[in-house]
């Protein structure tokens, strides 16, 4: 069976400074905002799908 090579931490990184970065542009939108926290919730639960076929 051929392993993933997705680099989850990379991933969150650059969601997480996403977020920061609109958070620092003052008002941020609500639809960014949601967007971004959907991106998070697939990102763990991809990660969680990942972790669960290893055991």
């Amino acid at each position: 069976m051929k392993h993933s090579s997705i680099d989850f931490h990379k991933i969150s990184q650059a969601l997480n400074g996403t977020l920061e970065a609109i958070h620092g542009d003052g008002d941020p939108s609500a639809e960014a905002l949601e967007s971004l926290k959907n991106a998070q919730d697939e990102l763990q639960q991809a990660l969680s799908f990942s972790m669960s076929r290893f055991n």
